[in-house]
Order: C-alpha cells, then structure tokens, then sequence
C-alpha cells in the first residue's frame, strides 16, 4: 500500500509491522539424516529481559535424545526477520552454484515435503 492511500490515523506499513508479535513458534521442518535428525526453520518471537519484542528465524538442528523425542541443539542460527530477504539469497545463490557444478541429483517429487 502506498502511504500516501493511508486514512488519517493509520500507521505506515514499516511502522505497523513493528508492533507485529508471534503468539506462538511457526516451524518447518525437514529430515536431515536416516537417525531422524531434523533441521527446523521457525519464524518465532523474541522477548529479551531488557528489551522490545523481537521477531527472529531460527535455522536450527534437532536431534533425537535418549527418550526418542526430537530436542534443540546449540547447532543453528538466529537473526532478525528483517534479515530474512539477505538469508533466501544466499541460499539462493549456493543452490544455483550448487546445481551448475553438478552436485546435486534432481530432486525427488516427494523431496523437501514437511
């Protein structure tokens, strides 16, 4: 939306977005090995002790402990949702690299499914 098109009163997108809080973890998730080992990408809220609310992704690797439950490892990443356009291009970028050496098979139909 053009900020100009706004009615008095509203706020600016940017502006609004700000405010924007997850009420609860969204993750996608995908298996990574044949121990069920589990990579996650979750869109999730962070509240520091000492600050605003902060929307991050987390890129994080699970792993399955004694009791066979799937627990976080220190393993992974976290940044701003803002950064989240930088982090799809650099994918983006190892993937075509990727592909053009030849490293990867073509993908299966079922590759890459939740």
């Amino acid at each position: 939306m053009d900020i100009s098109q706004n009615r008095p009163g509203d706020k600016p997108d940017a502006e609004r977005r700000e405010g924007i809080t997850l009420p609860e973890p969204i993750a996608f998730r995908f298996f990574k090995n044949r121990r069920k080992d589990v990579i996650a990408v979750t869109l999730q809220t962070f509240t520091p002790r000492s600050g605003d609310p902060l929307n991050v992704v987390d890129v994080r690797l699970f792993a399955i402990n004694k009791q066979g439950c799937n627990v976080p490892t220190p393993k992974g990443v976290s940044m701003s949702v803002k950064r989240l356009r930088d982090l799809h291009d650099a994918i983006s970028k190892a993937l075509q690299k990727a592909e053009m050496l030849g490293l990867l098979d073509e993908p299966a139909d079922d590759e890459g499914a939740q």
